[in-house]
């Protein structure tokens, strides 16, 4: 069984090679969780998908988190990856987050999910990886602060309906 190791630990293990083999058993303490893909597809998917994990270096996620990885079967369109971040210390509290990579369901190439959203729109999509890693590492001291006021990160769209209900709710009165 794999050990849950930091998120800075696992980046020296891949620099390492560490992660480099295609069988299945390195590619599970790579932090494969669950695939539908060829188990031979997995190192390459892993190289795909591992810019997401390199391109951190906020220390509070670094050392504070672990990462594994998902390839998703959706019921319409092609297999694609994600990158979970679970804290070390097995307390979710609104910080686990997830990157996912070209989702046929999502409008961009790169889609960040939080716990701290509650899963049903992105927190943050773009269409390069530099960019999911600049606003990743803008995460780390939030995180580390604890979980915001919710309505500080509502998507634009949900964050107007929600201020205009309690508007009808004082007319009515």
């Amino acid at each position: 069984m794999r050990e849950n190791i930091s998120v800075r630990q696992w980046q020296a293990m891949y620099r390492l090679g560490a992660f480099s083999g295609k069988d299945t058993a390195t590619q599970c303490e790579a932090g494969w969780y669950d695939w539908f893909c060829r188990d031979e597809s997995l190192a390459g998917r892993l190289k795909q998908i591992a810019p997401a994990v390199m391109g951190i270096t906020d220390p509070f996620i670094l050392d504070n988190f672990y990462v594994w990885f998902k390839n998703n079967c959706p019921l319409g369109g092609p297999l694609y990856d994600d990158a979970r971040f679970e804290p070390l210390s097995g307390e979710r509290n609104g910080k686990y987050f997830l990157v996912i990579k070209d989702s046929p369901h999502e409008k961009a190439k790169w889609v960040l999910y939080t716990e701290r959203y509650g899963f049903q729109e992105p927190e943050f999509q773009c269409g390069n990886i530099r960019e999911m890693t600049r606003y990743l590492n803008g995460l780390g001291p939030e995180l580390q602060q604890g979980a915001p006021d919710p309505l500080r990160h509502l998507p634009p769209r949900l964050k107007s309906a929600r201020d205009k209900a309690p508007r009808r709710k004082e007319q009515e009165r």
